[in-house]
């Protein structure tokens, strides 16, 4: 957050915690900090006024069923 400029934006992608269940034992160790989209999302607002929150499944972005997505990512402006 401090290398942004007050106007600045940040995007953010993530495996989500659900989508564990089904990674193999490779991804698993390299994800170590996997969230919910509701934790994701909670987690940005406490340093952006604005937060976005998508939904990914192969190579379609979806503001859908976000319990159903392999991939999660966030853009955030407006640094809090």
């Amino acid at each position: 957050i401090k290398s942004l400029q007050k106007r600045g934006m940040l995007i953010i992608g993530i495996p989500s915690l659900e989508s564990q269940e089904y990674a193999s034992k490779g991804s698993k160790e390299g994800h170590i900090n996997c969230k919910s989209g509701n934790e994701l999302k909670k987690l940005m607002e406490k340093y952006f006024h604005n937060v976005l929150l998508f939904s990914m499944n192969d190579e379609v972005v979806h503001t859908g069923f976000i319990k159903m997505a392999h991939y999660l990512f966030v853009i955030c402006t407006c640094i809090k």
